[in-house]
């Protein structure tokens, strides 16, 4: 798990799940963000049955003060055990949780790709090999 911030600049931090199995990925990803400077923290697991496992507050992730419901969740699509599209069909079937953005990521810029995440309800579709800064700003854009 990596958790950030507690308060930035005035602003309590809002958490984002990233669901991602690459650690070079992971590393980007967090690493922008903490340069970024924004009030965000980040819980991460590396598989979509952890996500699963996380989001509904089971074993080990039953205490939401050190596990905290997140604002977003950012899914890579290919994943062990659970995809990133189901995942997101999980989700999005969860009365619960269904109002989370939810961004795909992926390392092909495929269409079909992008048409089924956003048929499932994505909020938006990054592609690994697009620019951080982007990533950022998509994100600041749904949280903030």
């Amino acid at each position: 798990m990596y958790l950030c911030c507690i308060l930035l600049m005035g602003k309590a931090c809002k958490t984002i799940l990233l669901v991602e199995d690459e650690p070079d990925a992971r590393f980007l990803i967090l690493t922008s963000f903490e340069l970024a400077n924004l009030p965000v923290s980040f819980q991460v697991v590396e598989n979509g049955q952890d996500a699963v496992n996380y989001l509904s507050g089971k074993e080990p992730y039953t205490n939401r003060e050190s596990y905290p419901l997140p604002v977003m969740i950012m899914t890579n699509i290919k994943l062990p055990h659970m995809s990133g599209f189901e995942l997101l069909e999980w989700v999005k079937q969860h009365p619960k949780l269904k109002h989370l953005p939810v961004m795909v990521i992926s390392i092909a810029d495929d269409p079909n790709d992008l048409i089924k995440a956003a048929g499932l309800g994505a909020c938006s579709y990054f592609v690994k090999t697009s620019s951080y800064d982007d990533l950022i700003n998509i994100v600041a854009k749904q949280v903030l």
